[in-house]
């Protein structure tokens, strides 16, 4: 039985064809790996590393091979296409914009079944359904989750983004730059306003990295869910002892003292 991703033809639960592509021999039905990622990659943007396996394409199992996997990709660069990645024993969406651009190879014979037999349970929702999250964190295990979707109001009413999304210090900037251009006339005020309005408009994701950047959290992951707790659910399964500022999960594992740790090992 095989259940497709479209939108109107898509249940909660699937049982994936095999596409076997054009894959043959001995590496017929193996998923694709990452092998190396290039400078000009562009799996590095969706912060993609080596190591991953490409298990589904657009909800249904992916057996061909890397050629055929960057020519579907690659068919129509505006369409997102959806990727089940599994990285160290999770499974994980992303959408992409055309082809990875890495280095692909064919996955052992006997990690196949692994994979296949962990992917029992795992749930694929409808295209349309998911939104790609960025997610920065620091050493200190801190970190940022943010929607990538563009979002009308920053480009309407700027101060109530930047107070939605908590980002104080360019707040306080742009209320106090509205304050000086009211202060001087009411024409500098509507030219300050359209252009801030402008500029939050078009840069609002470069605004919210930087701003993660400016609290020295870096890029981390980037996973395709419905809603931010799933994705900072599905960050608490890639790193157990990850924490948010405004969590919508429960508090994490504690991470363990080395010196704990040291001294549990030599009483070994």
């Amino acid at each position: 039985m095989s259940d497709q991703l479209a939108d109107d033809t898509f249940t909660e639960t699937q049982s994936l064809t095999e596409n076997e592509g054009e894959a043959t021999g001995p590496v017929a039905k193996s998923f694709l790996r990452i092998a190396s990622l290039g400078m000009r990659s562009v799996a590095t943007s969706y912060r993609l590393k080596p190591g991953d396996v490409i298990v589904c394409l657009e909800g249904e199992f992916f057996f061909g091979n890397a050629e055929d996997f960057e020519a579907a990709l690659d068919k129509d660069d505006t369409k997102l296409s959806l990727l089940t990645i599994y990285r160290e024993g999770v499974f994980f969406e992303v959408l992409v914009s055309g082809a990875l651009r890495c280095s692909l190879e064919f996955i052992e014979v006997e990690k196949v079944k692994v994979i296949r037999e962990a992917f029992d349970g795992h749930i694929i929702h409808k295209k349309s359904e998911y939104r790609n999250y960025e997610v920065l964190r620091d050493i200190r295990r801190n970190c940022a989750i943010y929607d990538t979707s563009p979002t009308p109001l920053a480009g309407t009413f700027p101060p109530l983004w930047l107070l939605q999304n908590r980002l104080w210090e360019p707040l306080m900037a742009i209320t106090l730059a509205y304050f000086i251009s009211y202060g001087v006339s009411l024409t500098m005020f509507a030219l300050t306003y359209i252009l801030s309005a402008f500029y939050f408009n078009r840069g609002q994701i470069h605004v919210l990295r930087s701003y993660a950047q400016f609290q020295e959290k870096q890029m981390w992951v980037v996973v395709a869910t419905r809603t931010i707790q799933e994705g900072q659910m599905l960050c608490r399964k890639l790193d157990p002892h990850c924490k948010f500022a405004f969590s919508h999960v429960p508090p994490p594992e504690p991470i363990p003292d080395p010196d704990d740790e040291l001294a549990k090992k030599n009483s070994n």
